[in-house]
């Protein structure tokens, strides 16, 4: 469910993005097939798993742990005629800080906290293409009584 909210966030925040946001399902499509996406940018977001913030606190049958939510966008950038992918960085980049004001200090109705920036990170540079992944976090808690 998050995914679906994270990926329509996106694409009504982020105009080069609108129905260019795919999730895992399409992404794990196109590496089994050895492609590329045709469309640039692109993007695909992922669910990371969870983070554990701390040990938590447990007393009088209560448990209670902080625990962030982990999810990668990966943005993919395209330039034609360069064989490095070092024209789509300037692009990416205005694209990288887009998406973080889009995501940033936002959460779903349901949520406990809002998304935050954990990382982001160029993960490849070449055959004309850019790939960059920025990973986010929202606070969730986990609350168990005895």
């Amino acid at each position: 469910m998050l995914v679906a909210d994270l990926v329509d966030r996106i694409e009504s925040s982020v105009a080069a993005l609108a129905g260019r946001t795919q999730t895992a399902a399409e992404l794990s499509e196109l590496i089994r097939r050895k492609a590329l996406p045709q469309a640039s940018p692109f993007a695909f977001v992922l669910p990371l798993g969870l983070a554990a913030q701390g040990h938590g606190e447990a007393g009088a049958h209560h448990f209670t742990q902080a625990v962030d939510e982990t999810f990668a966008v990966v943005l993919f950038a395209r330039s034609s005629g360069d064989l490095t992918g070092g024209k789509a960085l300037p692009g990416i980049d205005a694209l990288v800080w887009s998406i973080i004001g889009a995501v940033c200090g936002w959460g779903p109705e349901n949520a406990i906290g809002v998304f935050h920036l954990r990382r982001g990170q160029l993960l490849s540079a070449e055959a004309g293409a850019v790939i960059y992944q920025l990973d986010f976090g929202l606070r969730e808690q986990v609350r168990i009584v005895a």
